[in-house]
């Protein structure tokens, strides 16, 4: 949902294939990155719960 925003707007700014890719590849970088922070976030409460 939000790559497809975030490709409207990079696509009404240029019409570079390679712009529209390095946006999209950098927008998944963070979301695995968010994610892979939330993983260890659960796992550090997690463990002080236990």
């Amino acid at each position: 949902m939000i790559a497809t925003k975030v490709l409207g707007i990079t696509s009404a700014l240029t019409k570079s294939k390679k712009a529209k890719l390095a946006i999209l590849g950098l927008e998944m970088a963070v979301l695995v990155y968010a994610i892979a922070r939330q993983k260890a976030q659960n796992k550090a409460t997690k463990r002080l719960q236990s």
